[in-house]
């Protein structure tokens, strides 16, 4: 059963509001006239460029919330089971913090393992920059995801989204080879949004 989330009911109200301001009198006129509709490159190209760090911000937010979530039940309170986090052994590996053999049985040591691993994970999800594959992949196991559920077809999405996204950003938009119709641009935005959603099994 979907869960509800704040930051995924912020992330659909963000695409909304953004499409209003740049993109629906565009795609009004598009529908209107599709022969002679001339679109405006950089408010299609505003669009891409803040919905991108919308999508950024909200993966960055669901990984926060669930490293918070194991410090909270397993180093904090340790009220939590180690069973209910199997994404521990691939944060283990992203990190480069592979758990020692003393660390097992000694419930002390476990706990200092597990929060310089979060301490870690936090400090490579600050850095972050982008939702191409490989970011999409660290953040995904952050947010509590083990690697044989990372969806491959939304990891390719979002790799293309970001590819985009940098064809706007670094480049002059009247050079750009990427800017869709308004109509295909928001429908991307929300493609991507509705994969997320069903990804992490969200709602508002």
């Amino acid at each position: 059963m979907p869960t509800q989330c704040a930051n995924f009911a912020h992330l659909e109200t963000r695409l909304n509001d953004l499409r209003v301001k740049f993109l629906d009198d565009q795609i009004n006129a598009e529908i209107a006239d599709p022969t002679t509709f001339s679109p405006d490159l950089d408010s299609i190209a505003a669009f891409r460029l803040l919905m991108h760090a919308e999508i950024e911000d909200f993966l960055e937010r669901k990984a926060k919330e669930n490293l918070d979530k194991i410090n909270s039940q397993l180093v904090v309170s340790a009220t939590g089971s180690y069973r209910g986090f199997p994404e521990l052994f691939y944060i283990a590996t992203i990190v480069n913090r592979p758990l020692d053999s003393d660390h097992v049985f000694d419930v002390t040591a476990l706990k200092g393992h597990i929060s310089n691993m979060i301490g870690t994970a936090r400090g490579i999800v600050k850095e972050n920059n982008g939702i191409k594959e490989s970011s999409f992949s660290k953040l995904s196991v952050f947010a509590g995801k083990t690697t044989d559920e990372i969806d491959s077809t939304l990891s390719a999405s979002l790799n293309s989204y970001g590819k985009s996204r940098g064809d706007v950003a670094h480049q002059s938009t009247r050079h750009s080879s990427t800017i869709n119709a308004p109509s295909a641009e928001f429908a991307s935005a929300k493609d991507l949004v509705e994969g997320l959603a069903l990804y992490f099994d969200l709602t508002r």
